[in-house]
């Protein structure tokens, strides 16, 4: 009995050293497979990682693109309000000032500032560019008369006696109505003349 339990003992230690060494290669490949899987997936993962900062960086960049144009759109309106401010205060000054072209006196005002800082004291400057350009005073005909100057020729004469005013109409009726030069010519010489 003790041969024949030695033999057993014997056939499950040979048997199971067969199962063992197939057990441990069953297990080696289990676990080969899992660590292939799981470089697949890091390397899967890694790459998603790649996309993700290359998405990152392409949104920074764009992000810094759009700021920067921000911020020179934002110099610009800042700029155009600046000069729209000191146009008014020109403005401002100017009709304190007794100018009666206030648009002239401003556009030759922004002229002269052109490419410079506005002077500090703008009352200043809005007489001193009065005085240099009187024609901007808008003076009365006796007091450019006075000067040498003619009465003005162009522009709107201030409205007459209604007589006058017939006699302007009358002239304008026949102009249009001949359409003859001679005719035209009558009433711009009695308009000029403020008949």
């Amino acid at each position: 009995m003790s041969t024949a339990g030695g033999a057993q003992a014997g056939q499950s230690a040979s048997s199971g050293g067969r199962q063992e060494p197939q057990a441990v290669i069953r297990e080696s490949a289990k676990y080969r497979r899992r660590a292939q899987e799981a470089e697949r997936r890091a390397e899967a993962l890694e790459a998603e990682l790649e996309a993700m900062r290359g998405e990152r960086e392409e949104e920074s960049s764009r992000l810094g693109a759009d700021l920067t144009a921000a911020r020179s759109e934002a110099d610009s309106l800042r700029g155009r309000v600046e000069a729209i401010e000191r146009d008014r205060r020109l403005e401002r000054e100017f009709l304190a000032a007794g100018c009666a072209d206030v648009e002239a006196a401003v556009a030759l005002a922004r002229h002269r500032l052109a490419g410079q800082e506005p002077p500090e004291d703008l009352k200043t400057f809005a007489r001193a560019l009065l005085a240099e350009k009187p024609h901007l005073r808008g003076e009365p005909a006796a007091a450019a008369a006075a000067r040498g100057l003619g009465p003005c020729t162009t522009g709107v004469k201030p409205a007459g006696a209604s007589g006058q005013r017939r006699v302007l109409d009358r002239l304008a009726d026949q102009a249009r109505q001949t359409g003859n030069a001679k005719d035209v010519m009558t009433y711009m010489r009695a308009r000029r003349g403020g008949i």
